[in-house]
């Protein structure tokens, strides 16, 4: 759906639409799958949940310091008490209140399939995956030049293998509802972004 006149053209308006609509971008390390959230986030008016935010709010109220290895205890913590689908569990409340306010909202971090199936059963709202994907050449040569928490090519592919294995990563991203190839500039991610928001939206 296009926008009215009150957004530039181009532009999507969920707010136009009947449905309220989740869209969860889903994508191994350095894919360009949070460039791909900020796209969609902009070119829909509409709020991200950062499922990492989820933690990083766990990690201040157990009155730790922000580093990478606490926030890897408290993820995985919290996945050992409450299950794989913690965040998606502690996220539902947050992305179903945006939803009062909003007809879409960006998801930036979901895992597993087990996520996806605790957020299609605790929101009230379409779920719509985005699967983001990039040659291991270049998601190495992007994850290794990065300024935070870079990782050589094989941090990278150990980092790959434990998301597989233990967080069952890869089954929302083979089951995405559409598939992005991000090998390219940043225009070209744009443009497939907004071929799939004007068919979703």
């Amino acid at each position: 759906m296009r926008a009215s006149s009150g957004h530039p053209e181009g532009i999507l308006d969920p707010r136009a639409s009947g449905d309220r609509t989740v869209i969860a971008a889903v994508g191994l390390a350095g894919s360009g799958k949070s460039t791909a959230v900020e796209i969609l986030a902009e070119e829909t008016h509409s709020p991200v949940v950062y499922f990492g935010g989820i933690v990083i709010e766990e990690v201040a109220k157990r009155g730790l310091a922000r580093t990478q290895e606490s926030e890897r205890a408290v993820r995985e913590d919290l996945r050992s008490k409450m299950g794989i689908d913690a965040i998606a569990q502690l996220a539902s409340p947050q992305i179903e209140s945006l939803l009062t306010r909003h007809r879409c909202v960006i998801v930036d971090g979901l895992y597993s399939w087990l996520e996806h199936e605790t957020m299609e059963a605790n929101l009230n709202s379409n779920l719509v995956t985005i699967a983001v994907h990039a040659q291991r050449r270049v998601r190495e040569a992007r994850i290794g030049n990065r300024r935070v928490r870079p990782l050589t090519a094989s941090e990278l592919h150990q980092r790959d293998i434990s998301e597989i294995r233990s967080l069952d990563k890869a089954t929302p991203i083979v089951l995405a509802d559409y598939h992005i190839v991000n090998d390219g500039a940043l225009v070209e991610l744009k443009s497939k972004v907004s071929a799939i928001l004007t068919e979703i939206l």
